[in-house]
C-alpha cells in the first residue's frame, strides 16, 4: 500500500506551479516551402534524369531537378 500512496504523490508534483508567458517567444512566421505531391510522373522522365546523373550532367535528385526546372520555366514565363 505504501508504494501506492508515494506514486500519488509523484503524480501530483507540479500541480500548484505558476505559469508563466514567455514575452521573447519566437512568433511563427508564414512558411516559407508547400509539400506537394504530384499525381502522377512518367516512369520515362524519371529514367531520363538518373541518366543525366549518370553521365555527370546534373547532380540534383529528382525533386530539386523538379524545383529548379519550376524555377527556370517560371523566370521564362514571367520575362516573356
Amino acid at each position: 500500500m505504501k508504494a501506492t500512496k508515494d506514486w500519488d504523490k509523484l503524480g501530483a508534483v507540479g500541480s500548484n506551479a505558476a505559469l508563466t508567458e514567455n514575452k521573447n517567444a519566437v512568433k511563427p512566421t508564414a512558411p516559407t516551402v508547400k509539400p506537394k505531391h504530384l499525381r502522377a510522373v512518367p516512369v520515362a522522365y524519371f529514367d531520363r534524369h538518373d541518366a543525366l546523373k549518370e553521365t555527370g550532367q546534373t547532380s540534383l535528385d529528382f525533386t530539386s531537378y523538379i524545383i529548379e526546372a519550376i524555377r527556370e520555366k517560371l523566370d521564362r514565363d514571367e520575362n516573356a
